[in-house]
Order: structure tokens, then sequence, then C-alpha cells
């Protein structure tokens, strides 16, 4: 007996000796999957920089270039157009010529503004978001119902960006598959956040594509895009859709050292109707 004892003993020392050593290896193995995870994170945020850099980059890069060889162009062709004036069949075709140019000036100055609107770095996040919807309801012919609050303030420049891009692309979305024809973007700043809602009341997300997301957690490239900007600065996105519309809600952490208006709780309601 005291010999099995003795043997009982032994192998109960290997078995908790062959435990800590399993226990050991799965929290190094837990480590490096977390440090990958940091990883990969950091990678995203930073891609996610470099496309607003070259976004940026590309706006000022067709202002400043091809928008002023246009100008020079379109000078030209109006002095042109007046040395032949006398040849009407000539003339009428350098005037076509000219609003083509002009109309080309327009394409590449609103292209420039949608890439990087220049008012989110000049006058921050609610000028950009006026003009912008101003700029989607004539293009969408969609009524958007855009809902601020009286004075926003400025936030830090990422987070700026990030809650522009959100609207951005629900807008975009709205446009493209929702099949609705007003849109309502609600923004509001309570204590210690910044709360972006965009809703639509189209057909909404279909149920398969939300079973399909629910089970293997890949949404759309724009949801993704959205759900990643948000996540690098400490936020969340959350989507609920159902046959009557669809509703998205972004989440985004504010410091306490950012100012805050005095009066932001004052809301002022601004509907811009499609023409």
């Amino acid at each position: 007996m005291i010999a099995l004892g003795e043997v009982r003993r032994r192998e109960n020392i290997k078995l908790r000796k062959g435990q800590a050593a399993l226990e050991d290896r799965v929290r190094e193995r837990t480590a490096e999957l977390e440090s990958a995870n940091n990883s990969l994170r950091n990678l995203s945020g930073r891609l996610l920089q470099l496309q607003d850099d070259e976004r940026r980059h590309l706006a000022r890069e067709l202002h400043d270039s091809v928008g002023q060889l246009l100008v020079g162009l379109s000078m030209n062709l109006a002095n042109v157009r007046n040395d032949i004036e006398r040849l009407t069949t000539t003339a009428a075709a350098l005037v076509d010529s000219e609003a083509l140019v002009q109309e080309m000036s327009k394409e590449v100055r609103t292209i420039s503004h949608l890439l990087h609107p220049p008012l989110l770095d000049e006058a921050g996040l609610e000028s950009a978001l006026r003009w912008y919807v101003d700029g989607f309801v004539q293009r969408s012919k969609i009524t958007v119902d855009l809902d601020l609050p009286k004075e926003l303030g400025r936030l830090p420049r990422e987070m700026e960006i990030a809650a522009f891009r959100v609207v951005q692309e629900c807008l975009t979305n709205i446009h493209r598959h929702s099949e609705s024809r007003t849109a309502k973007i609600r923004l509001r700043r309570p204590n210690g956040e910044v709360l972006v809602e965009i809703a639509d009341n189209g057909r909404g997300i279909p149920a398969e594509k939300r079973a399909s997301t629910a089970l293997n957690g890949t949404p759309g490239v724009g949801i993704r895009g959205m759900r990643e900007r948000l996540r690098q600065l400490g936020g969340s996105l959350e989507i609920s859709s159902n046959g009557t519309g669809t509703t998205i809600t972004a989440r985004l952490p504010v410091a306490d050292d950012v100012p805050r208006p005095e009066d932001s709780v004052v809301p002022e309601k601004v509907s811009t109707r499609a023409a």
C-alpha cells in the first residue's frame, strides 16, 4: 500500500508539472496572438491615415494644377472666339467648347472637394456637413433632414474626418441601395461622446445579407471601413435595419479637455429639400 501510494504521489507530481507547462505555453501563445492583433490594429490605423493624406494631396493637386490649366485653356478659347466671331460655325463650336471646359472645371472642383473638403480643415465638421448635404441633395434629388446642434464646436481632426466619412458613406449607400427618397442625419454631443445617427425609410438591408454578416462577420467594404475607422478612435458602429428602413449610429468618445460649446444642447434643425 505504501509503495502504491508513493507511485500515485509521483504520478500526481508529474501531472501537475505537465499541466503547469501546458498553461505556460497557452499564456505564451495568447501573448503572441495579442501582439499580432495589436500590430494589425496599428497597421489598419496607419492605412486609414495614409488614405486620408492621399485624398488631401489629390484634392490639392487637382485644384492647383489641372484646375489652373483648364482656366488658361478657357481664356485661350475665349480669345480665339473673339478673333473669329465672323465665322458663325466655328464660333458656335468654340462657344460649345468653352461651355464644356467650364463644366469640366466645375467637375474637377467638385471631385477635389469630395475627396477632401477644404471646409473640413478650415471651418470644421459643421460647415463641411452642410456643404456636402446641399450638394448631395442637388445630385441625388433625395430630401435630407440635417439636425445639428446650434454650435457644435471644433473636434480633434481625426474625429471630424471620421464623422464626415461616416455620413458620406451612409448617404452614398442610401442613394445606391435603399431606394429611399428621404434621409435624416442627427448629430449630438452628449457628455463624453459624439453621436452621429443616419436613418432612411428605404427597403433596408436584405435578411440574407444580415444573416451572412452575423454568421461570418464580413459586412460590405464600406461598413468595414466605417467600423475600423471608428474603432481606431475608440468608437463603435451600430446598424439597425428592417423592411422599412435602416439606422446607422456612430459613437466617438470625446476627451474631457476638448472644448464644448456652452449652448450645444439647444438644437437647430436644418431641413434640406430636394429641388
